[in-house]
This record gives structure tokens, C-alpha cells and sequence, in this order.
């Protein structure tokens, strides 16, 4: 078990790591795995956070604006505009199914952007967009290379009880206990 010196709570996260073509997991151990897309995931898109997002070595600060308006930076540090999205996948994250995938990158802001705009139509609806990660596309983007991950909607799915929204009506359904980390379901799952 990792020491704990209560430096505040460490949510479950994904990240893409577009340098490398990557997709990774944050561990119950406190280390960070590769993970292959094979088998879809819920972006609650609709409740997306943007914000200021600072990232230097072995450290994350996260400013959001209220209502999703920009605000000024925070201070002299670099900070860049970002999202922080939950996700939510026992096929794909085992025992910790919502994962917090956030960044500031271009191929990943560029990705959630497309994302939102495909699912805002269903909005409000009490409805979640079910995503299939189907590659990524190498683009150059102002002065630089990024890649942009690709996507599928496959459908539409009730919001599951574990991406539950403050001050909506509590779902019948209640989150899992914590457990240490699992390995992933089979790529076949008709977990939506």
C-alpha cells in the first residue's frame, strides 16, 4: 500500500499522451499503465468543467471557471485552458469505474471539442454518449504535430448512477465499493 500523507484525495484518471499514441490509467497503486481502447466508454460530456490547468513536473493545478466563462489567469505561472471530463467504464477502468480524463493539449481539447459538439444535440435528456476510441489522426495544429484521438458514438445510454450529477434526483443504483484495481472485463461487454 502506497504511504499516505494526506496531501488530498488522488481521483482515478486516463490520460492521452499524444507524443507517444498513447492512452493511460492512473493505478490503485499510485502508478500510471498503458490500457488499450477495446471496448467502449461513457464521456459525460454534457457536464464537462473547463478551467485553467497548470502542469509542470509531478504537479496539477486546476482552476475552473465558474459557469464554464473564462476568467482571468490565476497568476504569472503558464497556465493554459482546459476541460476535466468524467468518464466511466468497468470494461476499461475495472474497479474504478469513473475515471477524471483532463488536459490542456491541443489533440486532446481538439478530440473533447468534436466530442461535445456531436453530443450536444442530446442534452438534458438524461442521456450519455457510449464511445468507441477508434485510432487517432496525426495533424499539425498551428506550429506543431499533435494527434487527434478519433471516435465513435455508438449510442446513447442512460446516465449510469455512478456519473451521478449534484443536485439531480438520486438513481436507484449505487457506485461500487472501492477495491484494488482489476483487470479488464473482456473487449465484448454489454455493459451499456
Amino acid at each position: 500500500m502506497p504511504l499516505d500523507l494526506g496531501g488530498g484525495e488522488v481521483r482515478p484518471f486516463i490520460r492521452y499522451k499524444a507524443s507517444l499514441n498513447c492512452w493511460e490509467m492512473s493505478s490503485a497503486e499510485g502508478g500510471v499503465t498503458e490500457f488499450e481502447w477495446n471496448a467502449p466508454a461513457v464521456f459525460d460530456v454534457e457536464h464537462i468543467q473547463l478551467g485553467w490547468l497548470h502542469l509542470a513536473e509531478g504537479a496539477r493545478e486546476w482552476h475552473a471557471w465558474p459557469n464554464n466563462k473564462q476568467t482571468p489567469k490565476p497568476d504569472e505561472k503558464e497556465w493554459k485552458p482546459g476541460f476535466v471530463v468524467q468518464v466511466y467504464s468497468k470494461a476499461l477502468f475495472g474497479s474504478d469505474p469513473v475515471r477524471e480524463y483532463s488536459s490542456s493539449a491541443t489533440g486532446n481539447v481538439e478530440f473533447i471539442k468534436k466530442l461535445y459538439n456531436q453530443a450536444e444535440a442530446e442534452f438534458g435528456k438524461g442521456v450519455v454518449p457510449v464511445v468507441k476510441i477508434t485510432g487517432a489522426k496525426a495533424e499539425r495544429i498551428g506550429k506543431g504535430n499533435t494527434r487527434i484521438p478519433l471516435f465513435n458514438i455508438e449510442k446513447y445510454a442512460p446516465r449510469p448512477a455512478e456519473l451521478a450529477v449534484e443536485g439531480a434526483p438520486a438513481q436507484a443504483q449505487s457506485a461500487p465499493p472501492k477495491a484494488a484495481a482489476a483487470a479488464p472485463a473482456p473487449a465484448e461487454s454489454d455493459e451499456f
